[in-house]
C-alpha cells in the first residue's frame, strides 16, 4: 500500500495502521481510504467536493456490493485478518459519501465524529454506529453495521438526488 500519496492528516488507526494489512489481493474496494480527499488536499486548497463525485459515489456503493460478499465469506470463514482491510476501506468510503452528499469535503479524521455529527444528511444514529466499527472494524457486528449504514445511505442519496433535481 503506498501511504506516500495520502495527506497526513488521513494516516490514522484504523485506517492507516502502523503494522499494515495482511496482503490481500481479492480487495474489490481498489482506493486507499481517503483518496479522494487526501489528493484533493495535496493538489488544491479548496474545499469542493469533486465535480464527478456522483460517479465517485455510484462506484463506491458498487464496490461494497462486491465487497460485501467477499466479506460475508471471511467472516463465515472466522477469518477476521483478511476482513480488517476491506471493512476500513468500506468504512472510509462510507464517511466519504456521507460527507460529500451533504457537499463537504473531509480535509482531516481529528475530529471525525463531530464533523460527522453536524451533517444535515446522515443514517440514523451514525455517530454511535462508526463508533462502534471504528473500535473494531474486523468483527462480524461491525459488518452487519457498516453493511445497514450502506443500505440507509444509499436510500438518502437516492431520496437527495430527487429532491435536489426537482
Amino acid at each position: 500500500m503506498n501511504n506516500k500519496s495520502i495527506h497526513e492528516k488521513f494516516l490514522i488507526d484504523p485506517f492507516y495502521p502502523a503494522n499494515g494489512f495482511e496482503n490481500n489481493d481479492r480487495l474489490k474496494i481498489n482506493n486507499l481510504p481517503f483518496y479522494y480527499e487526501s489528493n484533493h488536499l495535496l493538489s488544491t486548497n479548496e474545499l469542493k467536493i469533486p465535480q464527478n463525485s456522483d460517479e465517485l459515489i455510484t462506484e463506491m456503493f458498487k464496490d461494497w456490493k462486491e465487497e460485501n460478499e467477499l466479506l460475508t465469506s471471511y467472516f463465515r470463514e472466522r477469518n477476521r485478518k483478511l476482513a480488517l482491510e476491506p471493512m476500513v476501506r468500506g468504512l472510509a468510503n462510507l464517511i466519504t459519501i456521507n460527507t460529500w452528499i451533504n457537499d463537504v469535503m473531509l480535509t482531516t479524521l481529528d475530529n471525525l465524529l463531530v464533523d460527522l455529527d453536524q451533517l444535515a444528511i446522515k443514517p440514523i444514529n451514525l455517530i454511535e454506529r462508526i463508533s462502534f466499527v471504528l473500535k473494531q472494524p474486523d468483527h462480524y457486528h461491525s459488518f452487519i453495521q457498516l453493511t445497514g449504514l450502506y443500505t440507509e445511505l444509499e436510500k438518502l442519496y437516492v431520496k437527495q438526488k430527487i429532491t435536489s433535481s426537482k
